[in-house]
């Protein structure tokens, strides 16, 4: 998968999609199965007034960028999610928290313990106990 801008500012999906690139994903997750461009333009314009060359430009990005697969038979573009939408989470969560703590991994781990300190205790048991068993070279996380 193609890295992305994260926008923090933003809320869900959004924080690492375009607004109608999330409608899009949102819509192919939801329907989990292969579509093509006429299956997702059919959901959309059903809500709102869009264009069926606009839903085809923003699918063929989002295969460009690797989020979806694209497979072709004959004149017709299928596609499907290259990722859960789990998986898709935990990936960006993960290259984000990864350029944050290659630039500044005091400031980030810090703030981290100290927002989830400050909500959940269990937690904080449970990142200790991992850190217990990474010292004792018992898991492969952070290595």
């Amino acid at each position: 998968m193609k890295s992305m801008d994260f926008k923090p500012g933003q809320n869900g999906l959004n924080k690492m999609l375009g607004s109608l690139e999330s409608e899009i994903m949102d819509i192919i997750w939801r329907k989990g199965c292969e579509v093509c461009v006429r299956d997702v333009f059919e959901d959309l314009s059903a809500r709102r007034e869009i264009a069926y060359t606009t839903v085809m430009t923003i699918m063929a990005r989002l295969s460009d960028k690797k989020i979806l697969r694209k497979r072709k038979e004959g004149n017709v573009s299928f596609y499907e999610p290259a990722l859960s939408r789990d998986e898709f989470t935990v990936n960006v969560v993960g290259n984000v928290v990864d350029s944050l703590l290659e630039d500044f991994a005091e400031a980030t781990v810090s703030h981290f313990l100290s927002r989830v300190g400050r909500h959940d205790r269990e937690t904080i048991a449970k990142l200790e106990k991992l850190l217990a068993e990474y010292k004792e070279g018992g898991t492969d996380e952070g290595k």
